[in-house]
């Protein structure tokens, strides 16, 4: 399973495509072809011929690039933000729009502001517990099914009072099924975790 973050969108890849990318993620020298060859009874020339017209599909669809990006920052200092009922149903309202503009934008914004963690700062109980008043106000059109957008709002609401919150994206397969949510040192905030253990993470920030 593919995301690509700059266009917000899943791709399914099958066994083959899936071992393709594996060889493409290691530097060409340490790559094994041979192995792979081995593995399907193929000739070693069949497989860098497919491999390379699978980096090609790849280049062609804006997933890989030919040279090495720099990295993009982890986190971005941001002022520290009173976690206020209003600002709950800003920050829900300010991710819908965002994500109608465009997923990339709408979650780096979101994932990568944080404030100083430092104490004092609101009790963590009671920041979760406004952003879900605020939830039960917002008039969500596609509710329940807005994860996306309420957990960006979450994670940005938590982030910026002081409380390093991770959004996370999983997915299930057979159906396929996509769930974002929000975890603060390893626990799902506003979770059932009968739900969640259907998932496998493929994103975290």
């Amino acid at each position: 399973m593919l995301l690509d973050l700059s266009a917000g969108r899943y791709d399914v890849v099958d066994e083959i495509g899936t071992a393709m990318w594996a060889q493409l993620a290691r530097p060409p020298k340490e790559r094994d072809i041979a192995g792979l060859a081995g593995e399907y009874g193929v000739p070693a020339a069949a497989v860098e011929a497919d491999i390379a017209e699978f980096a090609a599909a790849q280049v062609a669809a804006g997933r890989l690039v030919r040279t090495p990006q720099p990295d993009t920052p982890r986190a971005v200092r941001a002022p520290r933000r009173r976690p206020t009922l209003v600002r709950a149903l800003r920050e829900r309202a300010s991710a819908d729009r965002a994500l109608r503009r465009g997923f990339a934008a709408a979650y780096r914004e979101r994932t990568q502001p944080i404030a100083d963690t430092t104490e004092p700062r609101a009790e963590l109980r009671l920041v979760t517990q406004r952003f879900r008043t605020a939830e039960g106000i917002y008039p969500a059109r596609q509710a329940p099914l807005d994860c996306l957008p309420r957990s960006l709002a979450l994670t940005r609401f938590l982030r910026t009072a002081g409380w390093p919150a991770q959004h996370v994206i999983g997915v299930a397969l057979y159906p396929f099924e996509a769930h974002a949510w929000v975890e603060l040192d390893g626990v799902a905030l506003n979770e059932s975790a009968a739900v969640l253990q259907r998932f496998t993470v493929i994103q975290q920030a």
